[in-house]
């Protein structure tokens, strides 16, 4: 019943506490009555809550069964399990909380919710290193807290369009005791940051804050005979619009990663405007030539 990375859907109880083995509890809303610190979360009489297993793989339940309904949502029970919930805590009458909050509901729900389609693992480093004066610093805004973020928005780009799916391998920072500057070179990142990739995830992202790139890929690089990439703190705002500089940039990479996959020659870049890897304007959108490169495994 429990699946890695699965909602449960538990109806008609007061609470709702895992087993000893639970990694994590994650609301999907906020004030849903998801209590992540304390394992617990409250289903409303004749209603039911949402709650996501982060890392759920043998995890046990511990419930009544007698007063407690628990199901798996899966992808296909997406839009109809949102509006119920959505219905349930905002009424029927339509109004614009509700109408974003079932916007962001279906958002992580459709980022949590894998079909049976194609999984790849990704690692996050964060970068730290030494200032002018020896002292450790952060070289990016960005921090591990931020990754369910770019997952939930990957796994809408990729999973949505294209039925490729993201698991974290980890989200953490490491340290180069070093002073690299605030713009990490081609060669000090080859030299001492890829080095810190994550054994065993498909994918490593490193976020550095500022790197000095190829012409062509300007806000990041995907390095193929190390699977890894880089992104720089501020995205490539002249080429995505909509406030997607930043995670485009991550989409972009994580293109160029799938379709080297596929032993395709070239770089992916296309002339086709508007569409991710793009040789000019970018967004988040597949096509079908696009999806094809990408998932015909």
């Amino acid at each position: 019943m429990v699946i890695p990375g699965a909602m449960d859907r538990a109806r008609h109880n007061r609470g709702l506490r895992l087993g000893k083995a639970m990694p994590s509890f994650v609301q999907f809303l906020q004030r849903s009555g998801v209590y992540a610190a304390q394992s617990f979360m409250i289903v409303p009489r004749r209603g039911f809550n949402l709650v996501c297993l982060r890392d759920s793989k043998d995890v046990g339940l511990s419930y009544d069964r007698d007063r407690l309904q628990v199901d798996d949502v899966r992808l296909e029970d997406v839009e109809r399990v949102a509006l119920e919930y959505i219905s349930f805590r905002y009424g029927k009458q339509k109004s614009q909380e509700r109408a974003d909050q079932l916007l962001r509901l279906r958002t992580a729900l459709f980022a949590t919710a894998r079909p049976e389609g194609f999984a790849r693992t990704i690692a996050f480093r964060f970068l730290r290193h030494l200032d002018q004066s020896r002292k450790v610093i952060n070289a990016t805004k960005w921090t591990p807290d931020d990754v369910p973020w770019f997952l939930t928005r990957l796994n809408w780009t990729f999973g949505a369009q294209a039925n490729i799916f993201f698991t974290l391998a980890d989200a953490t920072w490491f340290t180069v005791q070093k002073a690299l500057g605030p713009k990490i070179s081609r060669d000090a990142f080859r030299k001492d940051i890829v080095p810190h990739k994550q054994r065993g995830a498909d994918l490593t992202c490193f976020l550095v804050g500022d790197y000095d790139a190829t012409a062509t890929e300007a806000a990041g690089e995907y390095l193929p005979d190390e699977q890894v990439f880089v992104v720089v703190d501020q995205g490539n705002p002249p080429v995505f619009d909509y406030g997607e500089a930043f995670i485009g940039v991550m989409a972009h990479e994580i293109g160029h990663f799938l379709h080297h996959k596929r032993n395709i020659p070239g770089s992916g870049h296309h002339d086709r405007g508007g569409i991710l890897l793009s040789s000019g304007m970018e967004s988040l959108s597949l096509d079908k030539e696009l999806v094809g490169d990408f998932t015909a495994w």
